[in-house]
């Protein structure tokens, strides 16, 4: 993508904007400063968190919320600039913790004795004691006392602080005279290359230098504060934007398909946008409560613990069941979450209403929205991107405008947006990678890393390794000759570079010594829930579902050889033998429709199986119906049977509902729901093995001559 036009393109005219960029951030900052403004921070609020250290959770105080110290305990006014002024603080000094010394920066300017309740202080401040940086850190010391049965150190109770300043002249602070500047410098390349033109690169210049202004008018804290972190997202953001068109660009190159102009990368990427978007909408629900609770929990522990604890029991915060690769994207996004909005990340009480403590003890309805926001960000971003490529891989089998319909019935398509959005399940990272796994092996033969990826995702998600016989075949029929040799040696590097990823997942968490606990998880994939189902309308919810609940280790019937959870395995076996043969002699390009079948299979046959495990058959068959139109009517079949599974089983619709007993009041709708999912693997085993191609890609123009 072009930042200018060619014949603008100029030394001359890049290094004027340059300058007249920075000297406009500088010159709004300047003025923007001169303005009196009174900043508060409301202690307990829950606004507070960010700008808040070694304090302690909220407290119920006549209506309103208070937190304690904990000796030495910092409240950050940042970015309020060098400046005369005035700091107010209301605070309770019981007197265990007598006296309390009020710094500000590196100077002492008070030490407080016991108060009788809540009393306010006013402390004059000059703008020597504020310095060139421009932020007021106030620290309050004091001796700590705990009152048993708590256990927490406890020091002075702080209701509310304020800072108000005197007004112009006032030196804006650094981080702000810095930052702005290059906040607008990335706004003005973003919008450049955006619309391909200049002038879309001013419009976006001025509408951050418009925003930031009243910003740092109406609430100076937090802009001069979230400024840095929002620099930072915009340029990673924009360099993985830029990276994706590239990646997207060779991608359409090696299918072959027709090029991905300029234009339609900026449309792609609006329809991205357009995605995203609608799913933030949605997506500050607590979830999937029980599922939430888990990634709150888990999350928190490996930042306060340390990723060796992942697979351990620490102060009553319980194991992760999931693989190491989930475990890293909470356990980033919980390291984001304290670096950025919560430097104290109290669990699980950071910010949510004290009220809610009466009423719950459940972390994912206590925890900040922001913080559950955070753990549901990777998902989304997978589903965006799932999407894109399902489009650019669409447009070689068919016209582009036809490849927009595919995408959009994917982005939009209720079943994923409800596991990620609505539940904040995370099986949009483990589709994401299955996809890029098979579109690499299918059209560049990049073996090697197809299964370095496929290995990323065997231990993100268990599931993935049922794709391992289906993408070796597809690796031993890649081979550029017919010698039996070559296809062995290219399996043999396959699973090297499976492997390779698998232990580059592992490491980290062995590294950091959870070797242990590992094995220990390891043993504990099969069997972990040892039921017949685990909310999946199936095969065994069709057969049992009055006794779901039985166990998958008992005998078939009384006096079998077999129990039930080998039949299951041995009947998914056979169904995926099934789709060997037919892969033996079939293309390539359909072992999308193939992998989405044994997914499928995977689904209805096994035991132990929960709702969602489906789900990343989903961009496979997206792609599938691409070169053979009827499977599109397997992918709406199956896309309403997994929304009808997910509100079947939705502890939030049984309240809205008002169901007392949604086992039984839902017994019929989630039978009938198990019943068409078995009229849609027949089906589809019948037309796979048996039906001719009656309409492959005639409802659709093949792009060579339409695209």
């Amino acid at each position: 993508m072009k930042f200018f036009p060619p014949n603008q393109k100029t030394p001359n005219q890049v290094a004027a904007t340059i300058a007249i960029l920075i000297v406009a951030a500088l010159l709004v900052t300047t003025l923007a400063y001169q303005a009196p403004h009174a900043a508060r921070l409301d202690i307990g609020s829950g606004d507070d968190t960010p700008f808040l250290e070694n304090f302690s959770f909220r407290e119920n105080f006549e209506g309103g919320a208070w937190r304690w110290s904990a000796g030495n305990s910092e409240i950050r006014f940042y970015g309020v600039g060098a400046q005369d002024g005035a700091l107010k603080l209301r605070m309770a000094i019981p007197a265990q913790t007598a006296p309390a010394q009020i710094w500000v920066n590196e100077t002492k300017l008070a030490e407080l004795g016991a108060t009788n309740g809540f009393q306010d202080f006013s402390f004059p401040t000059t703008r020597g004691e504020i310095g060139l940086s421009g932020d007021v850190l106030i620290k309050i010391v004091s001796n700590t006392f705990t009152a048993p049965p708590d256990t927490r150190a406890l020091g002075v109770q702080v209701d509310d602080a304020q800072f108000s300043g005197g007004g112009a002249p006032v030196l804006p602070p650094t981080r702000v005279l810095f930052f702005l500047p290059l906040l607008t410098l990335l706004s003005f390349v973003i919008g450049a290359a955006w619309s391909g033109t200049r002038i879309g690169g001013w419009i976006a210049a001025g509408v951050i230098l418009f925003v930031c202004a009243f910003g740092l008018f109406n609430a100076r804290v937090a802009t001069a504060y979230f400024l840095v972190p929002l620099f930072f997202t915009a340029l990673l953001l924009f360099a993985g934007a830029l990276a994706f068109a590239v990646a997207l660009k060779r991608l359409t190159n090696v299918l072959p398909a027709p090029a991905l102009s300029d234009n339609t990368l900026r449309v792609l990427f609006l329809a991205m946008s357009a995605a995203f978007t609608f799913r933030l909408w949605f997506a500050h629900e607590p979830g999937y409560i029980v599922d939430t609770q888990d990634y709150v929990v888990w999350s928190y522990k490996t930042v306060t613990y340390g990723l060796g604890s992942m697979y351990a029991a620490v102060n009553g915060l319980w194991i992760s069941d999931q693989s190491p690769g989930l475990n890293y994207i909470l356990h980033i996004m919980g390291l984001l979450y304290r670096g950025i909005f919560a430097p104290d990340f109290l669990y699980p009480m950071v910010a949510g209403d004290p009220a809610l403590r009466g009423v719950s003890a459940n972390p994912a309805v206590l925890a900040d929205p922001i913080q559950r926001l955070l753990l549901r960000l990777p998902m989304l971003f997978a589903d965006v991107l799932t999407g894109a490529l399902i489009f650019t891989v669409a447009r070689k089998f068919i016209a582009e405008r036809f490849a927009w319909l595919v995408a959009f019935a994917y982005w939009f398509n209720p079943a994923v947006l409800w596991n990620a959005t609505f539940w904040g399940q995370t099986d949009a990272i483990h589709a994401l990678l299955i996809l890029t796994s098979f579109i690499l092996l299918i059209f560049p033969r990049r073996v090697g890393w197809a299964f370095f990826i496929l290995g990323v995702a065997a231990f993100t998600k268990p599931q993935a390794l049922i794709f391992g016989p289906l993408l070796l075949l597809a690796a031993y029929k890649s081979a550029k000759d017919s010698k039996t040799w070559r296809g062995f040696r290219t399996v043999a590097r396959a699973i090297f570079f499976g492997a390779v990823g698998a232990a580059l997942v592992l490491l980290p968490v062995i590294w950091f010594g959870g070797a242990q606990g590992l094995l220990a998880y390891f043993g504990d994939t099969v069997g972990h829930h040892p039921i017949l189902t685990a909310n999946a309308h199936n095969l065994w919810w069709f057969l049992y579902r009055d006794n779901i609940d039985l166990q998958d280790t008992m005998a078939l019937f009384p006096g079998a050889p077999l129990s039930f959870r080998a039949f299951s395995l041995g009947l998914f076996g056979l169904f995926y033998l099934g789709a060997l043969v037919k892969a033996w002699r079939a293309p390539l390009e359909e072992f999308f429709a193939l992998g989405a079948f044994v997914a499928f299979a995977f689904f209805m046959l096994p035991t132990e199986i929960h709702e969602n495990y489906g789900y990343a058959l989903l961009p496979l068959l997206a792609l599938a119906m691409t070169r053979d139109t009827i499977l599109t009517l397997f992918y709406v079949g199956i896309s309403a049977t997994m929304i009808l599974n997910y509100a079947l089983h939705d502890p939030t619709l049984f309240a809205r509902w008002q169901l007392d007993d949604p086992q039984t009041q839902l017994a019929a709708p989630r039978w009938t729901n198990s019943f068409l999912n078995l009229l849609l693997l027949g089906a589809w085993t019948l037309y796979l093995f048996f039906g001719a191609r009656l309409s492959r890609a005639k409802t659709f123009e093949i792009a060579s001559s339409g695209g």
